[in-house]
């Protein structure tokens, strides 16, 4: 059982309006002198706001300045965040979408395609040399492909270049 006094709060009051011991009423002070749970509460919050008191005068605040640069800091920071979040969300959906479309070209390409592709494929590494001629491995892959591949290495560059170029 939890014992309570009804004069905790008077007790409570005086100590953090620092009234305690020499600016309160007598009978207050009469009244912790008799009761053990306010005596306690006197020691405790006492020592607490002792404590306040201490760390709040051996704190040190910064310059008004490294205040201002850091708050300015920040806020490049949450505007960059901001601003990617868009770009990722289109990567992503960039991303998606040429799974999707990859997965339909395969599919929309017979089945026949694929073991003509994979048994040419298969000729020219047993009939060449070690490192095949790119010639040959270029003649085995569709045209289409050939042109994907080098417009993607040739505006890759371009497009980072712009991604990451500042103004």
């Amino acid at each position: 059982m939890i014992a309570e006094c009804e004069r905790e709060q008077d007790v409570l009051d005086a100590i953090a309006a620092q009234r305690w011991p020499a600016r309160c009423e007598e009978d207050l002070r009469a009244h912790v002198k008799a009761c053990t749970l306010c005596t306690d509460l006197v020691d405790v919050a006492s020592a607490l706001v002792e404590e306040h008191e201490t760390a709040y005068q051996q704190a040190r605040l910064p310059s008004p300045g490294i205040v201002w640069w850091r708050a300015q800091l920040r806020a490049r920071e949450e505007d960059a965040r901001a601003a990617v979040r868009p770009i990722a969300f289109i990567q992503g959906i960039a991303a998606s979408v040429a799974v999707w479309l990859v997965v339909t070209l395969v599919r929309a390409v017979p089945a026949a395609t694929f073991v003509a592709w994979k048994d040419r494929i298969l000729g020219l590494v047993h009939l060449s040399p070690p490192v095949p001629n790119l010639a040959h491995v270029a003649a085995a892959i569709p045209g289409g492909v050939l042109l994907a591949v080098g417009a993607a290495l040739l505006l890759a560059p371009l497009a980072i270049y712009f991604a990451v170029a500042e103004d």
